[in-house]
């Protein structure tokens, strides 16, 4: 019975995480056009509130379905996704909610200062798979060279604060979720 109610709410938060692909706002970058959208949120409440293999699923999904053609990424879908500098991101949202569920499950936190540690370190693997396939996709995927100040620029600086008040509202929200998926 327990089976069932967190693939129900697996369903919900794929389907939370599709919608939240369309909640963006695109910002001006210079080389590649980089999207803000409340995909980090649901990734990181997913794994708050689901168990690991559940919230795995969850976005291991997501990414199939994209890579499938189905267009659920912030700029579409399709198996040719692979070749975008954003790709990284999306691989992040999977690692994102595995950490987040680890660290939920190992130190079972209880203080919003306990969320903010856990969020945080969801939020720099995210961000490092991101930036990391970002920067070696120019030479690799476009045979195009841009230097690392301009990858940091472009994947980093401009979405850092934005993405800070997006995991703060997420570990909010997850904390207050908990009564719920206890």
């Amino acid at each position: 019975m327990k089976s069932i109610r967190y693939l129900s709410y697996t369903a919900l938060f794929l389907a939370l995480m599709i919608l939240s692909a369309y909640i963006q706002i695109t910002l001006p970058t210079p080389v590649y056009s980089m999207h803000i959208t409340m995909q980090l949120f649901v990734s990181i409440v997913c794994g708050f509130c689901l168990p690991m293999r559940y919230g795995l699923l969850c976005m291991g999904i997501y990414i199939l379905m994209g890579l499938m053609g189905i267009p659920v990424f912030a700029s579409g879908g399709g198996i040719q996704y692979l070749l975008y500098p954003t790709f990284g991101f999306v691989l992040g949202f999977f690692a994102c909610t595995g950490i987040c569920a680890f660290l939920r499950q190992r130190k079972r936190p209880n203080s919003m200062k306990e969320y903010l540690y856990i969020g945080s370190f969801g939020l720099l693997i995210y961000y490092l798979l991101g930036n990391v396939y970002y920067y070696f996709s120019f030479p690799l995927l476009m045979n195009t060279h841009i230097p690392i100040w301009l990858s940091l620029v472009n994947a980093f600086l401009v979405s850092i604060v934005p993405d800070l008040l997006i995991m703060i509202a997420a570990c909010r929200t997850a904390k207050s979720l908990q009564i719920f998926f206890k």
